[in-house]
Parts: structure tokens; sequence; C-alpha cells
């Protein structure tokens, strides 16, 4: 065999090894992109059906708590702890409970009245919480008015009142971030969880879509444990007097 046909199959034969190679490199990259793709189109359905947020709720469920001491792990609840869920504007531009707050109010109530414990109410909207629940035939309401965010109301509820175990009153998707700052207050909550003011419904893509969106709670979760917000003051940063001044005033409303 002469040297010029013995360069050739020797070519030959490295063409068929990098084809053989190019040919699986290509099948891996169609086998990832069909996966992907596959991937990318249930996510997208699911966010527009229950499937995605109640995989998230369940999630969100089933997260630890911080280590809790005494009294927190061994009395029952002894107070109701319902977290402002933000106010609006009305026709009239009053300014008025939202109905992420209207539905915890709604729901504290419920609960009271099978159950009368101390209400505790937290947030800027404490106020206009207060009024609604005084209008309901719930009063004797203990409020603090100074947090801010989750971290704040943890923290400043711990300080207006002494509490150990509390059912505490927010949506199911902010429940699980909720708890955890109450735990590292070394206060214990049982969940009574607000519906949210669109109820999941197969046939209503959009309000399947705006619980998905509330999915953005677990990553503020993972931001609470990996970097805790900045803007959480500490309980010595705000005076008691802050504490109980209310920082607005409802519009007074009938039955």
């Amino acid at each position: 065999m002469g040297y010029k046909s013995l360069w050739s199959m020797r070519l030959w034969r490295y063409y068929l090894r990098s084809a053989e190679r190019t040919i699986k490199v290509f099948r891996i990259i169609n086998i990832i992109f069909v996966v992907g793709s596959t991937i990318i189109i249930i996510v997208l359905i699911s966010l527009f059906t229950p499937l995605f947020s109640r995989t998230v709720v369940y999630l969100l469920q089933h997260l630890p708590l911080p280590t809790m001491t005494g009294a927190a792990m061994s009395s029952p609840p002894t107070a109701y702890v319902v977290i402002g869920g933000g106010l609006t504007n009305d026709a009239n531009n009053d300014i008025v409970l939202n109905s992420y707050s209207l539905n915890r109010v709604r729901t504290v109530a419920t609960a009271y009245h099978d159950l009368p414990l101390p209400v505790v109410l937290s947030g800027a909207e404490a106020p206009w919480l207060g009024q609604w629940l005084i209008e309901h035939g719930i009063d004797g309401l203990i409020s603090e008015n100074a947090s801010m965010n989750t971290c704040e109301n943890a923290r400043f509820t711990a300080k207006r009142i002494p509490l150990n175990h509390v059912y505490l009153v927010t949506d199911s998707y902010h429940m699980a971030r909720a708890r955890r700052q109450f735990a590292l207050n070394n206060i214990n909550s049982t969940a009574l969880n607000a519906p949210l003011p669109m109820p999941r419904d197969w046939m209503q893509p959009a309000q399947n879509l705006s619980h998905s969106r509330r999915a953005y709670e677990v990553a503020a979760y993972l931001r609470d444990v990996l970097r805790p917000q900045p803007n959480c003051r500490s309980a010595e940063e705000v005076s008691t007097e802050q504490l109980l001044t209310p920082r607005g005033k409802p519009v007074k409303t009938s039955n």
C-alpha cells in the first residue's frame, strides 16, 4: 500500500471519528433543547393555572422555623396578630383598607367570634384595621403603628406586648416569612391564612397569574435568610410612644 493510500485512510478515519463526535454533540444539544423547552412550556402553562401557586404554597409551608425557647414552645396561642396588607383610596379619595388588609381583618373577625382573644394590629394600617374591627363588634384592640415591613412587624409587636405564642393572620404566601421573623423574636405562631382577593380558578388564568406572582415570597424568604434587609429598625430605635402613635386617621364609616 502506498504512502498516499495510507494517509488517505488515516484522514478518512479521522473524519469518521469527528463526524461521530459532532453527531453526539448535536444529539445532546437536541435533548437539552427539547427538555428545556418542555420545562419552560410547563412552567408557563402552570403560571396561568393553580399548579404553580399551590406548589409554592406547599414549599413555603414546609420551610423550617428558627429555634425558639421557653414558653414559646410550650404555651398555647394567647392572642391574634394581624399584619397589615396595605391601604388604598376609595372613590372619594379617602384612605381605606385595600383588599388584602380587608381579607385579613375578616379572617381574624371570624376566628375571634369562635375564640375571643386579644387582637394585636401591626403596621401603619393599624388605625384602619382597628376601625373596621370596632365597627364589627370587636374592641379592646392593641395596636403597633410603627412597623414598615415584616421584620419590623415582628420586632415591634414583641416590644409592644409580651407574647409567647400567637395566631398569626396574613396570607398563605407571606405566612412563612412572617412566621420566621416572629420566631426570631422568640414568638411562636399558628397560621391563620387569609385568602387573597382573587380566588384560584382553572378557568381564570389572569387570577391564577396573580397568585403565581406572589411566588416572589420565596425569593424574599431567601433574602431574609442570606442577607437580612438593612431597613429593618431595631426595637431600640423606636420608642414606645411611636408604637402607640397612629400615622393616620381612618374615616368613620357606617356598619
